[in-house]
């Protein structure tokens, strides 16, 4: 049987174009979906990038109090630097790996929002296609409904029934009149409903039980606990000193060549400025002068704050309710996989029930037709029995529609997707 699963679920995609769930792919709803979850796979690649380019240019103007007032004229009345930096990330560390994960995080409940929002569409598709054939065989019962109460007033006023009788009659007449009119008007709401959503000239394609995948909400849940535990660790680490290492070469009084690190995020930077005018050789007392040739700077840094440690004890307890939110969507999902997985249990039963009801009613038409053949049966007797027969048909669709409803809820709670509606 499982083999025969997979086959179905390789082979049905081809056929999809044969189904009725085809006009899902073009449905509004499942458009926003994907444009949804391409903007955070796109920023999902944008956060993981190898590495980052940034220039930089400054300017300014410059104002001199000069000894004597003469020197100040041959003094630059501006100033300004370009520079050009290369970020590497040859590995997500610290803030850079808080990021990716947040990302990550982001792409997740993307795609978790896309299946919510497909299985929800799938769901209305096959509910719409269900009512529909209802509404179908729904006029054709009341349209012979009507025929029966035509021949029943007929019969009535040849046989000179009473006049009790005959207004009884022209009431049921009256009354199935009513139950067609309002039969076809549930069909064209039923056809409105259906728009969009899915084709009802085609055949809604089978719907194998779902494979019961984790529930969404259970996966939403641990997308929070682990949000959770990022913004922990990101308040942890703001309690710890930050270490900033810095090689820079001075190949001449306008360039400079720097390579830089932080214990942030560990990602080198290597950068290049040009600036204009020139740094100027270091005077020296009594003669002489000296310039910097390259350069080698530490720095550590450390804030003390009691807001500090409010954010790790903040985050600390959105992590735990987190936790214990995680631990009550198991519980409820528990819950909730067994309700439906016993209204489905009902659906199947009363599916089988109407099945039987409708084969009983087909042997009882056979029967009728043979007596009415033998002359043992009046044509007013044939009708009631096709009539008994249309409304079996409609309570096997109304049975059919509900099973595949309640499939459809696990769908929606697994958030799977059939393959039809799955682009």
């Amino acid at each position: 049987m499982a083999r025969l699963w997979a086959l179905l679920f390789l082979l049905v995609p081809a056929l999809a174009s044969g189904h009725a769930l085809v006009p899902l792919r073009e449905h509004p709803l499942l458009r926003q979906a994907q444009a949804l979850l391409e903007a955070a796979r796109k920023g999902l690649e944008a956060q993981a990038a190898p590495l980052a380019l940034n220039l930089q240019g400054n300017y300014a103007r410059l104002g001199y109090e000069c000894t004597p007032a003469s020197l100040c004229p041959s003094l630059p009345a501006t100033g300004g630097s370009l520079t050009l930096s290369l970020v590497l990330t040859p590995f997500p560390f610290g803030e850079t790996a808080d990021g990716l994960a947040r990302a990550q995080i982001a792409y997740r409940r993307a795609e978790l929002g896309y299946r919510k929002a497909l299985t929800a569409l799938q769901a209305q598709a096959v509910a719409a296609y269900g009512r529909h054939r209802q509404a179908l065989l729904g006029v054709e019962a009341a349209t012979k409904g009507v025929e029966l109460a035509e021949k029943a007033l007929e019969a009535a006023r040849k046989r000179q029934a009473n006049a009790k009788e005959l207004r009884e009659a022209e009431l049921a007449l009256l009354e199935a009149q009513n139950r067609l009119e309002e039969a076809r008007r549930g069909l064209e709401l039923a056809k409105q409903a259906a728009l969009g959503l899915v084709d009802l000239e085609r055949p809604l394609p089978e719907i194998p039980p779902p494979k019961g995948s984790t529930p969404l909400a259970l996966e939403e849940a641990r997308l929070s606990v682990a949000e959770a535990e990022i913004a922990y660790g990101s308040a942890l680490r703001a309690l710890l000193p930050q270490v900033q290492a810095s090689y820079l070469l001075y190949p001449s009084g306008n360039d400079t060549l720097a390579l830089s690190l932080s214990s942030r995020s560990l990602q080198p930077t290597l950068s290049y400025t040009r600036q204009d005018p020139a740094r100027q050789p270091t005077p020296v007392p009594g003669g002489g002068s000296y310039r910097t040739q390259e350069e080698l700077r530490l720095s550590l840094s450390l804030t003390l704050s009691p807001g500090l440690l409010a954010a790790l004890e903040a985050a600390n307890l959105q992590k735990q309710g987190a936790e214990e939110a995680l631990r009550a969507a198991e519980i409820q999902a528990h819950l909730q996989e067994a309700s439906l997985r016993h209204a489905l249990q009902g659906a199947e039963a009363a599916l089988a029930l109407a099945q039987r009801h409708l084969a009983a009613q087909e042997q009882a038409l056979e029967e009728t037709r043979k007596r009415l053949a033998l002359g043992l049966e009046s044509p007013l007797g044939l009708l009631q029995a096709e009539l008994s027969w249309m409304q079996a048909r409609l309570g096997l669709a109304q049975a059919e529609s509900e099973y595949r409803n309640r499939l459809m809820e696990l769908y929606q709670f697994y958030g799977e997707l059939l393959p039809e509606v799955n682009p």
